[in-house]
């Protein structure tokens, strides 16, 4: 008798559990509220630490386009000194349903691929890459004039100790 109750609360439960698998989209589209912030288009300047410790600045242009229903933001960035391309990345930011998280994946001009730890806060962003013995932390947050304004450590110590080496405050263009 236990065993016929239990397969029928099984039977009954799994249909509910396999549709909330199989249509992610209202859980993807709520949690991609929280990152709304991020869309549009920015610009502004950016500071970075050179390998000879002097700071050097650059034209710093970053934009965040909503995609495929809301569930994902198309991500555009660039920098600029002079007419040398500093750096350049594309990628993708959504929320995978499957591990409760959101992700960040990203290639580089300079042919490198990017999978970063991402936590969303209010009006808050930071992502963790691992690389090497090192982690870079970003930290982008909207700041009190509306502005993005965002930071870049790197440790090399299991996050003991951070050295900043970038810096960047963005107005929204569009």
């Amino acid at each position: 008798m236990i065993r016929l109750c239990a397969l029928i609360i099984f039977l009954l439960v799994s249909p509910v559990v396999f549709a909330q698998q199989a249509n992610p989209l209202p859980i993807v589209q709520q949690k991609m509220q929280a990152l709304k912030w991020l869309t549009g288009k920015w610009q502004g300047t950016a500071y970075i630490n050179g390998q000879d410790g002097q700071k050097q600045e650059v034209k710093h242009t970053l934009e965040f386009i909503d995609n495929l229903d809301n569930t994902v933001l198309l991500l555009n960035e660039s920098a600029v000194r002079g007419q040398d391309k500093v750096a350049q990345n594309i990628g993708l930011l959504g929320y995978n349903v499957l591990q409760s998280k959101y992700n960040l994946q990203a290639y580089t001009n300079d042919g490198a691929y990017i999978d970063a730890y991402v936590e969303v806060l209010d009006k808050k962003i930071i992502w963790r890459i691992h690389f090497s013995g090192h982690i870079i932390r970003y930290t982008a947050k909207l700041n009190e004039k509306g502005q993005w304004y965002q930071t870049g450590e790197m440790s090399s110590d299991e996050g003991k100790m951070w050295n900043p080496f970038f810096e960047s405050t963005l107005t929204r263009t569009k």
